[in-house]
């Protein structure tokens, strides 16, 4: 569909609002591909410089802001790891495709607002210690190696009490999920 005359500044406005609001999950994805929060907070301002050329050239429009934001992120992890060797290498680019699938499906209009309000409700049927131990791998974006020595454990217990954590989370929002379709 053609557009008559330039591109508004409210579209441009909005694109760049819907950007922000997904600033989260970007950044998520990011370290998801790199496996470091630093690395994924300086890739995250060069996908936001990007996005501000993007606004500032002749065709601002963005379609799907969040589905431009991993593509555009995940471009600049490839030139990264060439140039910089800095990251450690995806076994195959298979796994990058799995992970940018997993962060669709958190967009999905299928309920996923629904599933969020599940997981909120789920964390707080947590023992105190298993949402710090969370908030310190996926908020703080500690490292395996840096909460065993933060909570005197080995690596390996802290992997497997964050799976075990992720297991009750996901069997807690299957429940409520089922609990809805029976009441439907």
């Amino acid at each position: 569909m053609a557009r008559n005359g330039p591109p508004k500044q409210a579209d441009r406005e909005n694109v760049f609002r819907e950007f922000q609001r997904g600033r989260l999950p970007l950044i998520a994805y990011i370290r998801s591909l790199v496996g470091s929060s630093d690395v994924a907070e300086d890739l995250f301002q060069e996908v936001s410089v990007a996005m501000l050329q993007k606004l500032e050239g002749d065709d601002p429009v963005i379609r799907d802001v969040p589905a431009w934001s991993r593509g555009t992120a995940r471009h600049l992890v490839y030139r990264e790891r060439t140039r910089a060797r800095r990251l450690q290498p995806l076994a195959t680019d298979r796994i990058a495709d799995l992970v940018d699938l997993a962060f669709q499906e958190l967009r999905r209009p299928d309920g996923s607002e629904e599933r969020r309000s599940f997981l909120s409700r789920c964390m707080q049927t947590l023992a105190p210690t298993a949402r710090e131990l969370l908030d310190l791998r996926y908020v703080s974006g500690m490292s395996l190696r840096e909460l065993g020595d933060h909570l005197d454990r080995t690596e390996g217990a802290v992997q497997v009490a964050l799976s075990r954590i992720r297991r009750a989370l996901l069997e807690c929002i299957r429940r409520h999920e089922k609990d809805v379709s029976i009441t439907i």
